[in-house]
């Protein structure tokens, strides 16, 4: 199957199961609020980027769990850290996911390429960060982001702040705590296209993905 085709019947059938899971967690065993639904992909949409701080490996799975739409017609992936790639069992759950191994501490620009060839297609979700926040201030955006959107020029791309997931399942544990709030709160769509006739420059792609975290930190003031 090509990589531009959707995941397919028995791909949604594991999704919806994963997606089941990820509800329960949020909606059922904690409180989940969601902020600006108004912006959040309709169903089918191709070409965009969901881009949010990262305070802890759960978010991905609060992204999905209030924004993917079960028995979706598109691909929507994420980038994992490749070090999980090298548990057989674990690649084998990722890549039915379509996630994205990335190098972490380094411009891994084979990952880059991939989320460039791979955005037009899908959905993907990332973390312009590059690595989670421990105090749950944010960080700065690193550039491989900027280049993703100067070289892919998504259609879309949905700047997204994040609150709570770091008391829901904080960094080292395993099991998600029970009975608490998170907050997730898409912010209304970057138009960035002025930036795509500029060079293919690390000053450029920096200049992007400071916007990129500029909005974030508004959508985090405006909760605050």
């Amino acid at each position: 199957m090509s990589s531009t085709d959707g995941p397919g019947f028995f791909r949604n059938i594991w999704h919806a199961i994963g997606l089941l899971f990820w509800h329960f967690i949020f909606r059922v065993l904690n409180r989940v609020g969601v902020l600006g639904q108004e912006n959040i992909p309709q169903r089918g949409e191709r070409g965009v980027l969901i881009l949010g701080n990262h305070v802890s490996a759960i978010d991905p799975f609060a992204i999905a769990a209030t924004s993917m739409p079960f028995f979706s017609p598109v691909w929507w992936r994420a980038p994992a850290k490749a070090e999980l790639f090298r548990v057989p069992l674990i690649k084998t759950i990722l890549a039915s996911w379509g996630a994205i191994p990335v190098v972490r501490g380094q411009r891994d620009l084979e990952a880059i390429g991939r989320m460039i060839s791979l955005l037009p297609s899908s959905v993907i979700v990332a973390f312009p960060e590059g690595r989670r926040s421990t105090d749950g201030q944010l960080l700065p955006g690193r550039p491989g982001m900027g280049k993703v959107i100067h070289d892919a020029r998504p259609r879309k791309i949905v700047p997204v702040y994040i609150q709570g997931t770091n008391v829901l399942l904080p960094k080292g544990k395993i099991l998600p705590r029970l009975f608490k709030t998170v907050t997730i709160h898409y912010g209304e769509p970057l138009n960035l296209s002025r930036y795509y006739g500029q060079p293919d420059s690390v000053l450029v792609s920096q200049q992007i993905v400071d916007e990129v975290m500029r909005e974030i930190a508004r959508l985090k003031q405006i909760l605050s």
